[in-house]
C-alpha cells in the first residue's frame, strides 16, 4: 500500500483535508516512542489504496520542538511515497518556508494551496501556474471547508505516488552556497555511506544549522564525529562568528522570495471584512472573556436541553433492557418466580445499571463535542488561547500553556501530552501539574447527573461554573508553583489566529465520532471491568466497608435530612480514581438519585468530584511525561487536598446561606 504524509503549519486546514481525504476510515495513536498523537487513515481511489499520515502541524523542520522532531523523523525515516504540503494561499511567504525545507530533504512533494477563497477575500491573486513551474512541484487548489478542488486533490495524489516528480534544486546566496561546498568536500570520504540513506546537500545544510539529530544520523553510519565536528565548527566560527543558523533563514526567505516573483498580486479590496469586525469584538479585553463565558453558558444550556429528552430515553431502554432479563430468566426457571437470582442480578446490577448509567448520558457528550468541534472549526478557540494570554502571563505561566489546558476539555491525557511543545521545562511541569483541575469530558455526566437532580434547571449554570472553578483554581496554583516550586523567567505565547471558516458537517461529524469512539470504547472495557469488580466488592460487602471510610472524611458534610453522606457516596470517589464515568456508573449502580443529598452537600461533593485526584490513566502520562514517580505521587495528593479544601468552603457557604 502506497503511504503519504500531510504536513504544513497550523490552521493551514490540514485537518479538514485529512478528513476528507480518509472519512470514518482513520485511527488515533501515538508516534512510536513517544506521546505525540498521530493521526492515520486509508483513501481509497482510482482503485488506489492509500495510507495516509497527519503529521503534528508545524512552523518548520527546524529542531525546536518535538512536534518539529516527529514530522522530520517521520519523513527521514519512514521515506513516504509523497509528502503533501498543505499551504494557506492567504499567507503564502511563511508557509513557503517549511516548503524550502522539505525540498532540502530531496522528498516527492504534492503542494495543496488552501483558503483560496480567503487570499481572494483579502485581495490576493495567486498565479498558481508560475509558482509551481518556479519550484518544480505540482500544486492543487483547493478551499477544504467547502469541499472545493478536493476531487481533483484526491486525483493528483494517486498520479503524483504512480508518477513521482522532484521539485527543482534549491539556489542559495552565495555565501551559504560556498559554506554548503566546503562542508561537502570535508565529508566527501564518507559519501558513499550518507548517500544510501540521506541527501547529501541536505546533511551539510543540517550539520550547517549544527543540527544534533543529524550528527546522530551519520555518526550510526560510521561517519567520525570526533574527526569531522572540530572541522565544520571552525568554518562556522570563521565565516559565521560562531552561529550561521540566522543566516541559514535568511538565505531560505531569499529562496521563498524568487519563488514568488511575479506570483502573487494584492489589489484594492475591501478594507474591512466581517472577520476583522469580529476580531475586534471576540478579542477585546473588556468583552473577549464574557463572551467566552456567555458562549460556553449557551453550549452548556443546549446539552441539556436538547440532551434530556434523548437521555430519557435511552434509561428508560436500559430499564426495560433490565425487565426483559428478569422475564427470560423466570421463564428460564419455568415461570415460577420472579426470575430474580444471582446471575440474573449480575448482569442488571453490574452491567445493565452501571454501564447503562454511562451510556445513558451519552446524548450530553455527543452534543457538547459537536458544539467543541464547530467552535475550533470556526477558529473561535485560537482566539480564546490569545484572549487568554494576557490574563495567564501576569501569573508568570507561559502562555502556550493555554493550548494543553483547552485540551483539558476534552481529555486530560492528550492536553498533558501536548505540553511537548512547550521548550521551558519549568513552564511545562507547570502546566503539566495544573493540568489536572480542568474538567474533562468524562466528568460531564457526573456534573449533569448531580445538578440535574439537585439543581434541576439551574444544572446549566452550576456545571459551568464547575469548570470555570476548575480554570480559576488552576491559574492560582500555577501563580504559586512559578513562585515558588519553578521560579524563572516566563515565555511569551506565539500564536496565529486561524482564519474565521465555516465548519463542514463532515468534518465536525468525524471529529464527534472519533471522541464517541474512545468513550464507546473506554465503557466497553475499563469502565465495564472496574464496575464488575465494584458490584462484587458491593456483594462481598467489601465496598460498603471502603465506602465508609472515604464518607468519614466528610464527616462535616450534612445531607438534607442532617445526616453524614452515605457510604456509597465514598465509593463512587474510589470509583473515580479508575475512571470519572465510573462515578456515574457506581451512583446508577448503588442509589436511586442523589438528591437526597440537598444543595449544600450537593455543592461540596461536586466541587470535590471537579478538582480530586485525576484517573489512573492521567497519573500514568504525568509520571511518563515527568520521568518521575515523585511528581506523580506529589499530584494525587495535592489535588486531593485541594479539592478536600474547596469542597468545604463551597459547603460551608452554601449552608450559611440557607443551603440544605
Amino acid at each position: 500500500m502506497a503511504r503519504i504524509a500531510l504536513i504544513g503549519n497550523p490552521n493551514v486546514g490540514k485537518s479538514v483535508i485529512f478528513n476528507e481525504l480518509t472519512g470514518l476510515h482513520q485511527t488515533i495513536a501515538n508516534f512510536p516512542g513517544c506521546t505525540v498523537e498521530k493521526k492515520e487513515g486509508e483513501l481509497s481511489h482510482e482503485n488506489q489504496m492509500i495510507e495516509v499520515i497527519d503529521l503534528p502541524g508545524i512552523y518548520s523542520l527546524s529542531p525546536h520542538s518535538i512536534d518539529e522532531q516527529i514530522s522530520r523523523e517521520h519523513i527521514i525515516e519512514e521515506d513516504p511515497d509523497l509528502v503533501v504540503v498543505v499551504l494557506d494561499a492567504s499567507n503564502l511567504e511563511r508557509n513557503l518556508y517549511l516548503t524550502v525545507q522539505l525540498m532540502e530533504l530531496n522528498t516527492h512533494l504534492l503542494i495543496v494551496l488552501n483558503m483560496m477563497d480567503l487570499a481572494r477575500g483579502k485581495g490576493i491573486n495567486i498565479d498558481v501556474a508560475r509558482l509551481s513551474k518556479n519550484l518544480g512541484i505540482p500544486i492543487v487548489e483547493t478551499v477544504a471547508s467547502k469541499g472545493i478542488g478536493l476531487d481533483e486533490l484526491k486525483r493528483k495524489i494517486c498520479e503524483c505516488i504512480t508518477s513521482p516528480n522532484l521539485a527543482k534544486p534549491l539556489v542559495w546566496n552565495k555565501k551559504i552556497g560556498e559554506n554548503i561546498a566546503k562542508i561537502l568536500e570535508l565529508i566527501n570520504p564518507y559519501t558513499s555511506r550518507i548517500e544510501k540513506k540521506y541527501t547529501l546537500e541536505w546533511v551539510a545544510t543540517s550539520l550547517l544549522e549544527e543540527d544534533d539529530y543529524v550528527w546522530e544520523l551519520i555518526e550510526n553510519i560510521g561517519v567520525s564525529k570526533e574527526e569531522l565536528k572540530p572541522k565544520i565548527m571552525k568554518l562556522i566560527d570563521e565565516n559565521f562568528d560562531g552561529d550561521a543558523i540566522v543566516p541559514l533563514v535568511d538565505a531560505r526567505y531569499e529562496i521563498v522570495n524568487s519563488y514568488m516573483t511575479d506570483v502573487q498580486q494584492k489589489y484594492s479590496g475591501r478594507r474591512w471584512a466581517l472577520s476583522d469586525m469580529l476580531d475586534e469584538v471576540l478579542t477585546n479585553r473588556f468583552l473577549g472573556i464574557p463572551i467566552f463565558l456567555t458562549i460556553m453558558w449557551g453550549v452548556f444550556q443546549i446539552t441539556f436541553t436538547v440532551g434530556e429528552p434523548l437521555v430519557g430515553l435511552i434509561q428508560l431502554g436500559f430499564d426495560k433492557l433490565g425487565v426483559l432479563v428478569y422475564y427470560i430468566a423466570n421463564l428460564m426457571d419455568g415461570a415460577a418466580g420472579n426470575g430474580i437470582n444471582p446471575i440474573s442480578d449480575f448482569i442488571v446490577g453490574a452491567v445493565i445499571n452501571g454501564v447503562g448509567a454511562v451510556l445513558s448520558f451519552l446524548p450530553y457528550i455527543v452534543i457538547l463535542f459537536i458544539a467543541m468541534a464547530i467552535l475550533e472549526d470556526t477558529g473561535y478557540l485560537s482566539r480564546v488561547a490569545y484572549l487568554m494570554d494576557k490574563p495567564m502571563s501576569r501569573i508568570g505561566l507561559q502562555g502556550q500553556s493555554i493550548i494543553p489546558m483547552l485540551l483539558g476539555f476534552g481529555c486530560n491525557v492528550p492536553a498533558i501530552m501536548a505540553t511537548r511543545a512547550i521548550r521551558n521545562d519549568k513552564d511545562r511541569k507547570t502546566t503539566i501539574l495544573v493540568n489536572s483541575f480542568m474538567s474533562c469530558s468524562a466528568r460531564l455526566p457526573v456534573y449533569i447527573f448531580i445538578s440535574g437532580a439537585i439543581f434541576s434547571n439551574f444544572a446549566g449554570i452550576v456545571t459551568l461554573g464547575l469548570y470555570v472553578l476548575g480554570i480559576l483554581v488552576g491559574i492560582l496554583f500555577a501563580w504559586v508553583f512559578r513562585k515558588t516550586l519553578f521560579k524563572g523567567e516566563k515565555s511569551d505565547l506565539i500564536i496565529e489566529l486561524q482564519p474565521f471558516t465555516s465548519p463542514t458537517p463532515k468534518s465536525v461529524f468525524i471529529k464527534m465520532w472519533n471522541q464517541i469512539k474512545e468513550f464507546l470504547k473506554k465503557a466497553s472495557t475499563i469502565i465495564l471491568v472496574s464496575l464488575i469488580v465494584i458490584y462484587l466488592l458491593n456483594q462481598a460487602g467489601i465496598m460498603e466497608y471502603l465506602g465508609r471510610w472515604v464518607s468519614m472524611l466528610f464527616w462535616w458534610m450534612k445531607t438534607s435530612d442532617g445526616s453524614a453522606i452515605s457510604w456509597e457516596y465514598g465509593a463512587a470517589l474510589l470509583s473515580g480514581l479508575v475512571a470519572k464515568e465510573a462515578v456515574i456508573g457506581t451512583l446508577g449502580t448503588l442509589v436511586d438519585t442523589p438528591n437526597a443529598l440537598g444543595v449544600a452537600a450537593g455543592l461540596g461533593y461536586l466541587v470535590f468530584l471537579a478538582l480530586y485526584v485525576p484517573c489512573i490513566a492521567t497519573l500514568a502520562v504525568i509520571k511518563q511525561e515527568t520521568k518521575s514517580w515523585r511528581w506523580m505521587l506529589f499530584s494525587l495528593m495535592f489535588t486531593s487536598i485541594v479539592a478536600y479544601v474547596f469542597s468545604a468552603i463551597f459547603y460551608f457557604i452554601a449552608s450559611a446561606i440557607g443551603g440544605v
